[in-house]
């Protein structure tokens, strides 16, 4: 599966959080979020790191005022 938009942006959120993340979860999305950082235009995710990369954007606290 290639990056789609939706988690391009959802790796940027999630990008400054990442080593507050359970060492698990750091892991599994540390080479997907610097590829993300570098700039990659398409990368292999394999579904269920997609599955994580979405359930923890979700978790994520949400600005409640955007500026």
């Amino acid at each position: 599966m290639t990056a789609d938009c939706a988690i391009r942006q959802a790796l940027a959120r999630i990008a400054p959080h990442l080593e507050t993340l359970p060492p698990i979860d750091r892991e599994l999305l540390r080479p997907a979020v610097r590829a993300f950082e570098n700039d990659v235009e398409v990368i292999a995710v394999p579904e269920r790191v997609v599955a994580r990369i979405r359930d923890i954007d979700a978790r994520l606290p949400k600005n409640r005022n955007p500026q």
